[in-house]
């Protein structure tokens, strides 16, 4: 009898070994496929599809910004990889920040993306907060770039809508000096507005067109000057 028991403890034990084994060489070979994935998927993004790094850029050795002539044709390198549809509408120059780009459709006039530039090395890439989160047809999610061609939807707060619950945010958190009139763009998914005070663009916010939030743009630094392309 001690010997059957010895014998059945003895079959546990080699199971239980041979499955530890199994699991951990699953682990080590899941492991090194993800890791392949994840690098593919850098590469994908950061060298075809994202742009954050342009091999048309313009390299700047010394410590002065960019021209605005400049900055347009690093955006420019940097759309190319989107296709042949998209446009520069605005550029905001800021005296300590990155530029700020919106980008629109041509076909459609309706904006796409919106994009943060070095001035010093003509760097690209997308714009955090909605452009990344809310945006339903241009999104970069976790460093994946998603385009979804064929994005429908309907909006259930309309751009006058979203006019007053920015207007009324603005008032209500920075002053009644400030202002939103209106101007700025709708993109898939949500609404990005120029803030104003005493009639002069110092800032941005976007609101959501499905849900009204408010996202406001606190990353930008005090703005110099506004250029329009479209």
């Amino acid at each position: 009898m001690k010997n059957k028991h010895q014998l059945v403890w003895g079959v546990i034990l080699f199971g239980s070994i041979a499955v530890l084994i199994g699991y951990s060489m699953w682990l080590f070979l899941f492991a090194k496929s993800a890791e392949t994935v994840v690098y593919n998927q850098g590469y994908y993004n950061n060298g075809m599809m994202n742009g954050r790094v342009n091999s048309n850029q313009n390299q700047n050795s010394s410590n002065e910004k960019l021209t605005p002539d400049q900055i347009l044709l690093d955006v420019e390198n940097y759309l190319n990889g989107y296709g042949n549809n998209l446009q520069v509408a605005d550029i905001f120059v800021f005296n300590d920040a990155d530029y700020y780009v919106s980008v629109e459709e041509k076909d459609t006039g309706r904006g796409a993306m919106e994009i943060l530039i070095n001035p010093y090395t003509g760097q690209t890439y997308p714009e955090p907060g909605p452009n990344m989160m809310w945006n339903e047809k241009y999104s970069m999610m976790m460093g994946s770039f998603r385009y979804n061609a064929n994005a429908t939807y309907t909006a259930k707060v309309n751009e006058t809508e979203a006019v007053k619950i920015a207007d009324d945010f603005v008032k209500s958190q920075l002053g009644e000096d400030f202002s939103v009139p209106g101007e700025g763009h709708a993109f898939y998914g949500y609404y990005t507005f120029h803030i104003k005070q005493d009639d002069k663009v110092i800032g941005m916010l976007s609101v959501n067109d499905l849900t009204g939030e408010v996202w406001y743009h606190d990353w930008h630094g005090d703005l110099e000057q506004v250029i329009s392309e479209h």
